[in-house]
């Protein structure tokens, strides 16, 4: 801002509430007028009644524009030979694990980019300075990777009027957004290592003013408490000074803008899958042969591992939430209305795989609910109810409080030559001179009772006459 106001020849005095005043050249005062106190911080512009200027602010806007106009924003043109085939770049820049990508429509044409080029100064006990360059799309202000290629001079072209105007507000905004992201790891680094330096200092500091009181204890001196309270002091004075010392401050500055103009492919790509499809619009530059990361539709954040909700929606690595038991995925947003959690393992199923108790009213996955042989309800474990007699799980509805299910209940009475006492006495051992027998069936197990002089045999057989329940005993009906 400084540099701006210095470059048109505007005159500037800072006031004690730490606002700004204006006072604008000739050549201005049609935009701004005579004079403009600003503020750059919403307090202090409260307090001096100045016009806040800041990321999204009409003054900001109106200088933005402005400062376009002058001499540090450029045209360039990149020219490239040859076409990559759109299916190749996208191959190598994303990953989609549920669903597979068919470019629709690919268009190369060529779009203006906007180049900003950032000077950081980082400073703690040391002063360090770096360039960053950030490259926008122009139209989307999605970010591309700023080649060396981009910063030739060589490039420059003469005719400023072939570009159309840009939104050079909101793509400083977007911008500045991405220098953050650029520089956090190397902030992050300097940060960490003026913490360790403040930490040793500190520590050398207490270790003086420990070992220097207590030898004043030590000397039994008349007043060692004056002596203490003034070391005190000087060590408070000395720690507040290491820590202003290494305190860590960044700031950027805007060095210059410059818009490209580069051959670009527009793609149109479909992703489908068995339960969704959906269509979405990428492009990459003849130059980096990067495609755009596709913007999570519930967290908002670009990725280059894209999953595609069942109903439609992209959805990154963070956001997705599966089927425990297919691989039907939703986004986080449609999540809670697509799958439902099991009550005993806490597992998402899908609705093919959730099922809801009848009598509870509670959901369960597969491998927790279970389905009553004898009336078919949908019940959770705790209205499973195992049969006294045969031993078989069903609802708590279909055993009643004596213990004995439905089944169980109702045998009737059947010819020893039935074919199920047939294949309940098959093996060897059984006894096949019993001429009383009672049966019952389910949806699940046949239920045989044979009856001797002095035991009855019980016999439970799945529906392929496997035996999978014998008991001897008396009394058992």
């Amino acid at each position: 801002m400084t540099s701006y106001l210095e470059a048109i020849g505007a005159r500037t005095k800072r006031l004690p509430t730490g606002a700004v005043a204006v006072t604008w050249p000739p050549t201005h005062l049609g935009k701004f007028g005579p004079a403009t106190t600003l503020a750059f911080d919403p307090a202090v512009a409260e307090v001096a009644k100045a016009e806040l200027c800041v990321p999204g602010s009409d003054i900001l806007d109106r200088i933005l524009a402005d400062a376009a106009t002058r001499g540090l924003h450029c045209v360039a043109r990149v020219d490239t030979e040859g076409e990559n085939p759109p299916e190749d770049v996208l191959a190598a820049n994303l990953r989609f694990p549920n669903a597979t990508p068919e470019v629709r429509a690919a268009e190369r044409g060529i779009l203006p980019y906007l180049l900003f080029n950032f000077r950081v100064t980082v400073t703690t006990d040391e002063r360090t300075e770096f360039l960053r360059s950030v490259l926008l799309n122009a139209e989307t202000l999605q970010e591309h990777t700023a080649a060396d290629v981009f910063l030739q001079e060589s490039l420059t072209l003469p005719e400023d009027p072939i570009v159309a105007g840009s939104d050079l507000a909101a793509a400083y905004r977007a911008a500045c957004l991405a220098l953050e992201r650029s520089i956090n790891a190397d902030v992050t680094g300097i940060r960490s290592k003026a913490e360790a330096l403040l930490r040793d200092e500190l520590a050398r500091i207490n270790e003086f003013y420990d070992t220097s009181i207590k030898e004043q204890y030590d000397s039994r001196m008349q007043d060692p408490l004056e002596s203490e309270r003034v070391f005190r002091a000087e060590r408070d004075r000395r720690v507040e000074e290491a820590r202003r010392k290494y305190a860590l401050t960044a700031a950027a500055k805007l060095v210059n803008a410059r818009t490209i103009l580069v051959p670009t492919t527009t793609l149109r790509v479909r992703l489908a899958n068995a339960r969704a499809a959906k269509e979405v619009d990428l492009e990459f530059d003849a130059v980096n042969l990067e495609t755009n990361r596709p913007a999570c539709e519930s967290c908002n954040t670009p990725t280059e591992t894209v999953y595609l909700c069942v109903r439609g929606h992209v959805t990154c690595e963070a956001c997705d939430r599966s089927c425990a038991f297919c691989d039907t995925l939703a986004c986080a947003t449609c999540a809670p209305d697509v799958l439902a959690r099991c009550l005993m393992c806490a597992r998402d199923a899908c609705p093919d795989h959730a099922f809801t108790d009848e009598i509870g009213r509670k959901t369960y996955c597969g491998d927790h609910i279970h389905a009553c042989a004898i009336c078919g309800r949908m019940v959770g474990p705790p209205y499973v109810k195992a049969c006294a007699l045969c031993g078989q799980s069903y609802c708590a509805v279909c055993v009643e409080a004596s213990g004995r299910c439905t089944t169980c209940r109702s045998l009737a009475v059947i010819r020893a030559t039935h074919e199920d006492v047939a294949r309940a006495t098959a093996a060897k051992g059984e006894p096949r001179n019993l001429t009383k027998w009672v049966r019952g069936q389910n949806g699940k197990v046949t239920v045989l009772v044979g009856k001797g002089a002095v035991f009855q045999y019980l016999y439970v057989l799945e529906k392929d006459g496997t035996v999978v329940r014998r008991q001897k005993g008396v009394g058992l009906v």
